[in-house]
This record gives C-alpha cells, structure tokens and sequence, in this order.
C-alpha cells in the first residue's frame, strides 16, 4: 500500500475516517492545494479515484517522479555521494530548484522537507540532517497506480480551477488554518506554499455546484463562517466528538 513520505506539519491530519466515511467508495474526487498527500494518497488506496490538483509547478514535479521514478529517486537519496553538511541547508533551501535534473530536484524536496521544522522546502530552520528511515522506505516503495493522478492547474489562482468543468464527484481540500485576514501573505510566491482567500474558495465552490469537503484546523470563526453547512468534529485521536473544548480539527461538508 502507498503511504505518503512527506511530512506535513501545518495541515489537519486527524479527520481521514471522517473524510473517507463522507466519500464513497467508487467516487471520484477532485482534491486541490496538494501538499503532503495525507488524505490523497489514503483516498486513492481505498477504492477512490483522486484527481489531485496543484498550481505548483515543483510539488507537481516531486509527486509525478516519485510516481514514475521512485526506484532512482531512493537510489539517489541512499546513495553516499547524495550527503550535505548541516550548514548548506540554507543554500539547498535557495539553490535546489537550478539543478537541472528533475530526479535531483525531486530529491532535494524530499530533503528539505524531511529536515525543515515547518516541513516547507523554501522556508524553515534545519530540525534533523538524518533522512527517516520509513520515510526513504515509502519513497522506494512508492507505486503508480490510476487511483492517483496529478494535474497541474496553470491558473495563479487556484480557485480558478474549482470553478471550471470537473468532472468528479466531490471536491476535496485540506485547508489548514483559517483567518479573517483571508489571505496569507508572500506564499502565493513560493515553490510549495499556496496562499488561501478563504471568501473566494467558499465563493468558488457554492458556484461550482459539487459537494464538497473541507478539512481546517478547529476554530469557532470556521464554524460560523461556514455556519449554513455541516460540520463535524474531530479529536486529537480522530474521534467525533461533540464538544468544541477538545476539538483539534473540524470538517465541513455541504451535503
């Protein structure tokens, strides 16, 4: 079974078994702002067909190879010639992306991710030099299959590619943090963050006329932000819970 090697550290990881008792089986979904493909790639192993959705170039580019080319890239990553001191971090963090190979650059993402405290491949202080040995071991495992697919949406803004003819059953985000300032300044710049305008993605998927499910970090304004659909939610354990005072994540879905 595939299991994602990427560490994600800022986006909800509890809420799987809510998501996937919301999604049928057989369904296909049109997931956006890939990342970490923590909810992607479990979707896709239990029977879901995922259209996983990125307007970032180089996160396209590291899921596409580690589908197609996941036997180089351990080789790569195990091999003794592939080893940086702990004080190039900073250099790999600015440089990685002029390297010519994709195979390589897909490498230093896995890298960067690996050993950056925020989990980001272009921002972060270095929290480990030492690969994860499970991690390397998801990597050389790694199979393509059709219940995964990466798109890459050209579109600066990613709401954009909400509202054009999808062809699946349900839309799927992993959101992560909500705020009223709605939008999150300098990521819509940088290689693996996407900043969210969290009115325009509410706009966008009422207009795109899909059911949909969305997963945040719990906070009471999500709930009345999006207070006219259901929410549910989710404990540190993953648990449904009721009570707002131990909730850690909450999910939102319009059906």
């Amino acid at each position: 079974m595939n299991k994602t090697p990427l560490k994600n550290i800022r986006n909800p990881n509890k809420s799987l078994n809510v998501v996937l008792d919301l999604i049928p089986v057989g369904s296909i979904v049109d997931s956006f702002v890939l990342y970490g493909g923590e909810y992607e790639v479990p979707l896709s192993e239990y029977e879901r067909f995922v259209c996983a959705h990125t307007n970032k170039y180089a996160i396209f580019e590291f899921w596409y190879t580690l589908q197609n080319n996941s036997a180089r890239m351990h080789s790569v990553l195990t091999s003794d010639s592939f080893r940086f001191h702990p004080k190039m971090y900073p250099i790999l963090q600015e440089k990685w992306i002029e390297f010519k190979d994709p195979v390589i650059r897909s490498c230093l993402f896995f890298i960067l991710n690996q050993s950056s405290n925020t989990g980001l491949i272009t921002s972060g202080i270095l929290e480990k030099s030492e690969l994860n040995p499970v991690a390397l071991s998801d990597v050389k495992s790694f199979k393509n299959k059709n219940t995964f697919n990466i798109i890459f949406d050209t579109e600066i803004e990613f709401t954009d590619s909400i509202t054009k003819e999808l062809q699946g059953d349900y839309i799927f985000i992993s959101v992560g943090d909500f705020s009223y300032n709605f939008f999150e300044q300098g990521k819509s710049q940088t290689y693996d963050a996407t900043s969210i305008n969290h009115q325009k993605l509410k706009d966008a998927l009422v207009k795109s006329g899909k059911k949909f499910v969305l997963v945040y970090h719990y906070d009471k304004r999500v709930l009345k932000f999006y207070k006219e659909f259901n929410h549910t939610l989710v404990d540190k354990y993953g648990r449904q819970i009721e009570n707002p005072d131990q909730a850690k994540e909450v999910v939102i879905a319009n059906f």
